[in-house]
């Protein structure tokens, strides 16, 4: 057992304080610890411990674990209490001898803070050091990836615009080609016309007042009815068999109401105008029209045979029309339901307007079976029970349309209109 020099109080291994001053006497032996490792002891001194006083007493430092005259120990930083102190206390650096222990008792009590080694601020500025690195490094990572964003949005935008030019690249080739389709037949019909002279001029009858503008066609040969390729083909449009037309004379337009009503007397049309084409005219109707006038002119007038009828709308040509359909006639697409004024249309190469659409025109051959059998054009004209019909109207289909397609109907049916023929003497 020891003693306290100051209060004589005994005491061993345990905790114990002194009863004058309140220093530390012994403590539990650890041989773990730093301030008791005889190693450690040996060597360099341990973390300084401050010993502060009130704010007018002395402060002094002692060293843990040292004996008197040791070394000088490193400064240390001043607690709070010392700032706040209103008379600046001042830090003992040099070190005191053992004697401090043996301070008067009337000291009051101390307050210890033990002071953090200089390689301990050290470590904490590295830490600061390496998380602002850290940080950092976070920054310069997430950069590239907005760069992918941006590079990737780009990429979208282009792939986009490149869609969308490639849709109207195709919209655009579309249109070229169907406006080259149109200009070929175009160029189809005028080289026809050019490669077919009318043999014989054209002329006009004067029925009271009323002109009838008659077109001279040429003779030639020409491959009737449709191929097996050709879009909406009929069955009874072949088999084709090349036909020899003689030359002929054909009305320049559609019979229109104001030439029926002065050849016939009356106007049986649904839609009322004198320059319109007249219809529901009925098979009969159009054959007594050709009758009355032949009368009245001296010369033979008749309704076109299936065979002229399609000679004169071909006018050379070997396609489903004679040009380019929007151009040449009024049908189901552009004709806003009614019939339309004669000759606001393009003519076909043969100068002939509206042979494509605005009315059905009546044929005076019977319906028959291709092959057609008249090398001629002539076929059998004696009455029949049902007739032909040939070019559409104003309510067709682009098929209806056709220079091949026929319609057969009986008669006496209306909705129809024709064209009349003058045979060549």
């Amino acid at each position: 057992m020891k003693s306290c020099p100051a209060c004589n109080r005994t005491f061993d291994d345990t905790m114990t304080f002194c009863l004058v001053d309140g220093s530390i006497l012994s403590a539990p032996f650890d041989p773990n610890a730093t301030h008791q490792s005889a190693a450690v002891r040996d060597a360099d001194p341990a973390a300084t411990e401050m010993l502060f006083n009130t704010p007018n007493a002395e402060i002094t430092t002692r060293s843990q674990g040292t004996a008197a005259g040791s070394m000088p120990v490193p400064a240390t930083i001043a607690s709070p209490a010392a700032v706040q102190a209103p008379q600046a206390e001042t830090l003992s650096i040099a070190g005191e001898k053992s004697a401090s222990a043996h301070r008067p008792a009337t000291q009051s009590a101390m307050k210890t803070i033990k002071a953090t080694p200089p390689e301990v601020g050290l470590r904490n500025t590295q830490r600061i050091a390496s998380a602002t690195e850290t940080s950092q490094g976070g920054e310069l990572t997430q950069t590239p990836s907005i760069g992918h964003r941006r590079s990737a949005l780009i990429g979208g935008i282009v792939i986009t615009a490149i869609f969308v030019a490639g849709i109207f690249w195709l919209i655009q080739r579309a249109r070229t080609r169907i406006a080259t389709t149109s200009v070929a037949q175009s160029q189809e019909a005028k080289q026809a016309a050019n490669n077919v002279t009318p043999t014989a001029p054209s002329f006009t009858e004067n029925i009271r007042g009323t002109e009838i503008k008659m077109v001279s066609v040429p003779a030639g040969t020409f491959l009737m009815g449709s191929p097996l390729s050709e879009a909406g083909r009929d069955k009874d449009e072949g088999p084709q068999s090349e036909v020899t037309v003689q030359k002929f004379s054909i009305s320049k337009y559609e019979v229109t109401q104001a030439q029926y009503k002065a050849v016939a007397g009356t106007n049986p049309s649904n839609f009322k105008g004198d320059d319109l084409p007249v219809d529901s005219v009925t098979w009969n109707d159009a054959v007594e029209f050709c009758r009355k006038l032949s009368r009245l002119t001296g010369r033979e007038y008749r309704l076109p045979t299936e065979a002229e009828w399609e000679y004169a709308c071909r006018a050379g040509t070997k396609g489903p029309h004679a040009g380019n359909l929007d151009a040449m006639g009024w049908y189901a697409a552009n004709s806003r339901n009614l019939t339309h004024p004669v000759g606001q249309k393009e003519p076909n190469g043969f100068g002939l307007y509206d042979i494509n659409g605005n009315v059905w025109e009546w044929c005076q051959s019977k319906y028959q079976p291709y092959p057609y059998e008249a090398t001629d054009g002539r076929e059998n004209v004696q009455d029949n029970d049902v007739r032909v019909l040939r070019g559409g109207s104003w309510e067709s289909s682009v098929s209806s349309t056709r220079s091949a397609y026929r319609r057969r109907v009986l008669p006496d049916a209306r909705s129809i209109g024709f064209r009349i023929v003058l045979i060549a003497q």
